[in-house]
């Protein structure tokens, strides 16, 4: 027997009922994955119809924590924002800045921007170690340092803000 009638016979037979039917399980089996996806994908809907108020700021609970600043040189600006404006610093020869941080809501941040009053020389980095000291709290460290400018930001731990 021929090789290519052999082949046809063996296509022959791997192809088996009517081709309707086979297009009707074939629609049947696709209109059943589209419901089971669309009631995957579906929004769920609430059962109270009611929805819990978001907080505001002004719900927020705020805390002034005392904070000290050490500088590595004299800087000509110092920023610090926690959320609740930014603290703007003037030039001082004095390395140590002393405040209040005020900080709100559950994920306490802050930015600090310090400008040198003279460029660091190359290969020299500059820091700034900042220092929370919450009542009831463990005493919080954190440097910043950087080859110039510091401009970095910072997400605090939450115990921080708790009263």
């Amino acid at each position: 027997m021929p090789l290519a009638s052999v082949m046809r016979m063996q296509l022959s037979f791997g192809v088996r009922g009517s081709p309707l039917l086979r297009f009707s399980f074939m629609v049947l089996a696709l209109l059943l994955t589209g419901v089971g996806l669309l009631r995957i994908t579906s929004a769920s809907t609430p059962t109270s119809g009611k929805k819990p108020p978001a907080p505001s700021l002004q719900d927020r609970p705020s805390r002034k924590i005392p904070f000290q600043l050490l500088l590595s040189a004299p800087a000509s600006s110092v920023e610090i924002d926690s959320g609740a404006g930014p603290q703007i610093f003037p030039p001082a020869d004095t390395p140590l800045l002393v405040g209040n941080l005020t900080f709100s809501g559950p994920n306490p941040q802050l930015t600090l921007t310090v400008k040198w009053q003279t460029p660091p020389a190359p290969g020299e980095h500059r820091f700034a170690k900042l220092t929370l000291e919450a009542p009831g709290q463990p005493t919080f460290h954190h440097v910043f340092d950087a080859a110039g400018d510091i401009d970095d930001f910072l997400e605090l731990p939450s115990p921080t803000t708790r009263p």
